[in-house]
C-alpha cells in the first residue's frame, strides 16, 4: 500500500489549546501506529506543525484518516497537506 507524507500546520495562538488536547491526540496517534496505519509521526521542532507518514489506499483515504485526529476534529490544525511518498532507502523503504 502507498505511503503518504501528511503535513500539519499549526497556528501559534492555539498552543495552549493543543497542549490541553495533547493526551487525546497522542492516544489517537498511538492507536494508529499500533495498527500500522501511521508508520511514523512527530512534531516539527519549531512548533509550526507535524509530519505523519501514513499508509493508505490513496490520498483521499489518508486525508479521511487524519480528519479523525482529535487535533483536526477540534480545529487545531490550520492546514493539512497530503503527498504520496516513495521511500527508496531506509527503514520505511
Amino acid at each position: 500500500m502507498p505511503l503518504y507524507a501528511v503535513s500539519y500546520r499549526y497556528e501559534p495562538e492555539q498552543i495552549d489549546d493543543r497542549e490541553e488536547n495533547k493526551p487525546a491526540h497522542r492516544e489517537w496517534l498511538s492507536a494508529q501506529v499500533d495498527s500500522g496505519t501511521i508508520r511514523s509521526v512527530g512534531p516539527y521542532t519549531d512548533g509550526s506543525g507535524a509530519l505523519l507518514v501514513v499508509e493508505a489506499a490513496d490520498s483521499d483515504a489518508a486525508r479521511a484518516l487524519v480528519a479523525e485526529d482529535p487535533h483536526c476534529l477540534r480545529g487545531m490544525v490550520s492546514e493539512v497537506t497530503v503527498r504520496e511518498w516513495m521511500p527508496v532507502f531506509g527503514a520505511l523503504a
